[in-house]
């Protein structure tokens, strides 16, 4: 039986342990989690409305209008979901170290999606 010389990477400067295994970027995954199922709704509801305002999309779409439908239905229902996913980014946010830029940039974006949710929400009940 032939033995494979093999070296693991380099971690660099941070330590032993890659920043994905640590509690903040596991936090960070859930904050992905849960800002995923908003991002796939958020999509088709914005590219149907960039189509609509250049005036390439004019007509009612059976692609691009199925999912802003179900979207429409079940979002005010389960919209207020997002309260808690936006205190969990906001505190996910305050905890990463400010030298991992992008993990806080795409933390903000989360916070994002999450409030605009919450003002869909609160906008159809109003």
């Amino acid at each position: 039986m032939k033995t494979l010389d093999y070296a693991p990477p380099e971690l660099g400067p941070s330590g032993g342990t890659p920043w994905v295994e640590t509690r903040e970027g596991g936090l960070f995954f859930v904050n992905a989690l849960l800002a995923a199922p908003m991002l796939m709704t958020l999509y088709p509801v914005t590219l149907r409305w960039l189509l609509r305002v250049t005036g390439v999309l004019d007509r009612p779409s059976r692609v691009l209008d199925p999912v802003p439908a179900v979207a429409a239905h079940f979002l005010p229902v389960v919209g207020w979901f997002a309260v808690p996913a936006l205190v969990f980014a906001a505190r996910t946010f305050l905890r990463t170290a400010p030298d991992r830029r992008w993990a806080r940039r795409a933390l903000a974006l989360f916070a994002v999606v999450h409030l605009g949710t919450v003002a869909w929400t609160v906008a159809y009940w109003f």
